[in-house]
């Protein structure tokens, strides 16, 4: 019988490639932090290369379940794949791993409003804040007025309606959230406006793709409930 510290060496061998001293500890930051790690983003592409080994994938796997209880995942196509962590059926660790744990409801709102415009509505050029804002205020008049709803019900200062500015201010911040977590990228770090998707940005279309395509009902439930 083996005993254990044989079993860790095999099961756990991530430990013990050259570059686990460099990129181990950015890697498990950025995971802990919900971030996803693709081919294009992070910057540091030695973080990739070290996940797409498929011997440290599945030590790695097998690490975050023995000691955190989650699941990490690899999502997309060939090419364009992208890695994450999540907690397991059970629901129960100690690490907030889920992109739920850290977007607010309006940010996800947003963000499928977002992909709807996009992907649904055909509006493939949709690459900057700047023109998702427009686009809101000159061709999707009832979709702004619910998520202006949305964000009054949520606000601390319910007594006050969203100005324009304070409304604009939140659109924002959530592409911002969604930069935060890898699912695009910036054109130029020092002006957060015009951005790329990246193949990360699919984990929002899978969890609520029904949602996506219905969402002008939700959108009605939101105005017909003011």
């Amino acid at each position: 019988m083996a005993d254990d510290s044989t079993e860790n060496t095999v099961k756990y061998s991530f430990l013990y490639e050259k570059k686990a001293r460099d990129v181990f500890s950015k890697l498990d930051y950025i995971f802990r932090n919900g971030i996803h790690i693709q081919r294009e983003y992070p910057l540091d592409i030695n973080l990739f290369r070290f996940l797409d080994q498929s011997m440290n994938f599945e030590s790695l796997k097998e690490y975050y379940k023995d000691f955190y209880n989650l699941n990490l995942r690899k999502e997309g196509n060939e090419f364009n794949h992208y890695y994450y962590i999540e907690p397991n059926d059970d629901g129960k660790s100690n690490v907030s791993s889920d992109f739920r744990d850290y977007l607010k409801s309006e940010f996800i709102i947003i963000g499928m409003l977002f992909l709807k415009m996009y992907k649904l509505d055909g509006n493939i050029e949709l690459d900057s804040i700047s023109d998702f804002i427009s686009l809101l205020y000159e061709e999707y008049e009832d979709e702004k007025t619910a998520l202006r709803k949305l964000i009054n019900d949520n606000s601390s200062d319910k007594g006050t309606d969203t100005t324009d500015q304070r409304f604009e201010e939140i659109v924002r911040k959530s592409f911002f959230k969604f930069g935060e977590l890898g699912w695009l990228m910036w054109d130029n770090e020092s002006d957060k406006n015009k951005f790329k998707i990246l193949p990360s940005f699919e984990r929002l279309r899978i969890a609520y793709q029904p949602q996506i395509e219905t969402i002008d009902d939700l959108i009605k439930e939101i105005k017909d409930a003011e």
